[in-house]
């Protein structure tokens, strides 16, 4: 065979068979379309009969699939939205790379990520690709499909859009009043975010779209997706297909649970180095208080995690997180608010004893955490705790006492295990017995003496000089 009649025959490839050429042929199979065909056509140079009697194979499948869809062709093409085609068509095989989607496990790739290029200059454009189902991928979706719920499909076709960006993997991300039909049925995407800024137009919200309900699900026939969207000035798309299985939050925990327990002793490393003395501080911790509270839910948890690319030891409830995140996927640390991966959760195996040992009271809400490691339960009082209370004014309830004292205290702050002393001034307490209702009644009434509340006539205090004191302690007895 000639190479002319070669050349035709590769010419009349499209981009799937372009690169299954290239890729048999050891070259690369990334660009448009018109790059391809150019690296084909110098493999033809090469007078290799491998490569040839290559070409043969693909251009009679190629002719033979051809027949069968009835003459139609299923390269992909983009078109304006007057109908009439372009020269330009999807990027395919390109090196997007779209990020794992933790509650979806991928199946098969419909449709590797293709770009969306325009081709004019006109505000909307419409691009057009097909696929077709294997009898295996359409026997796993009508098998797997709930028949309570006309549109539940555990295992579903699935497509996403995304920025194309290679720099690195790509979150979902929807074109610019971009549309969706499958096989000419409109398919319903999520709807936009309303915004109150002006001139800015509202963002659907990231996420996968199912056309299971659309696709024709037989391996006889095929399937076309046509998107329109509008064209954004240095922002371009990618769009792309495949068959996924869906997961619940409890199969996302149960994967979480086999994958086993953060090593215990891993986490004791990451208390001593908070607690470890730094020479260039002033301040030296000597205990870390960490709530056994998930700060979502705001109960105790019962399975504790975090993400290993967080630095606090604070953790939360996987199953609550996992739920919230099933609902609303936003992914995001609920201790420090950065975002976080889903692989990278880890189950605690620190605080899961924590929790798990008979040493930690039902009504404790903090544990302190010492520097070797160890721990003890922190039970916060309903009472007042003048130790930890930052008041200049301190109200004490005393009973059964006759006298008018005057109390001079400098009660201890505690912050931590620092000890920092706070001044008080001076309290007035007054205790009486009432005779009127027959029965023992205390109470105490602080007067605080400064410079902007005047000591009570009633009761007048002499200045601290003029008064007689005992030696210890400071108390004047008035009958």
């Amino acid at each position: 065979m000639s190479d002319q009649e070669l050349r035709s025959m590769v010419l009349a490839f499209r981009v799937s068979e372009l690169t299954m050429l290239l890729s048999f042929g050891g070259k690369s199979s990334a660009g448009r379309k018109q790059d391809l065909q150019q690296r084909a056509l110098d493999l033809i140079k090469m007078k290799n009969p491998a490569i040839n009697a290559k070409i043969k194979e693909l251009y009679k499948a190629r002719n033979l699939e051809t027949s069968a869809l009835g003459g139609q062709n299923t390269y992909s093409k983009t078109q304006s939205h007057g109908g009439q085609s372009a020269a330009s068509e999807f990027l395919t095989q390109t090196d997007v790379k779209l990020k794992k989607l933790p509650f979806y496990d991928v199946l098969a790739e419909l449709i590797k990520p293709s770009g969306l290029v325009p081709s004019s200059v006109d505000r909307f454009q419409e691009g057009l690709v097909q696929f077709r189902l294997t009898p295996q991928q359409a026997t796993e979706i009508v098998s797997n499909r709930d028949l309570r719920k006309s549109d539940s499909y555990p295992v579903q076709i699935q497509i996403r859009f995304a920025l194309f960006e290679t720099t690195s993997e790509q979150d979902d991300c929807f074109p610019s009043n971009v549309s969706v039909k499958v096989n000419g049925k409109a398919v319903q995407l999520p709807n936009p975010i309303p915004t109150n800024k002006p001139g800015v137009e509202p963002k659907r919200p990231p996420r996968p779209v199912d056309i299971s309900p659309y696709c024709n699900l037989s391996p006889i026939g095929s399937n076309s997706i046509t998107v329109s969207w509008t064209p954004e000035m240095y922002k371009n798309y990618v769009v792309a297909a495949y068959i996924v299985r869906k997961l619940s939050s409890q199969d996302l925990l149960q994967r979480m649970q086999k994958k086993g327990p953060w090593p215990i002793d891993y986490t004791k490393g990451l208390i001593k180095d908070k607690l470890k003395v730094d020479r260039d501080s002033e301040i030296a911790l000597t205990s870390l208080r960490v709530s056994v509270n998930c700060p979502l839910g705001k109960v105790r948890m019962v399975i504790p995690c975090r993400s290993t690319t967080c630095s606090h030891l604070q953790c939360f409830d996987a199953s609550l997180f996992l739920q919230m995140n099933e609902r609303k996927p936003t992914w995001m640390c609920p201790v420090c608010d950065k975002a976080i991966l889903y692989d990278n959760l880890v189950i605690d195996g620190y605080f899961t004893k924590v929790l798990d040992s008979r040493l930690l009271p039902s009504d404790c809400t903090e544990v302190e955490m010492k520097i070797d490691g160890s721990w003890e339960p922190k039970i916060i009082c309903g009472k007042p705790n003048f130790g930890s209370t930052a008041t200049n004014k301190e109200i004490l309830d005393l009973e059964d006492v006759e006298e008018v004292s005057v109390v001079k205290a400098t009660p201890a702050v505690t912050v931590g295990t620092e000890v920092k002393t706070k001044h008080v001034e001076e309290v007035l307490l007054i205790d009486s017995d009432s005779d009127e209702t027959g029965t023992h009644a205390s109470s105490a009434i602080s007067a605080i003496h400064s410079a902007n509340r005047p000591t009570t006539p009633a009761l007048p205090v002499p200045p601290e000089s003029s008064m007689v004191r005992p030696s210890s302690p400071d108390i004047i007895v008035l009958d």
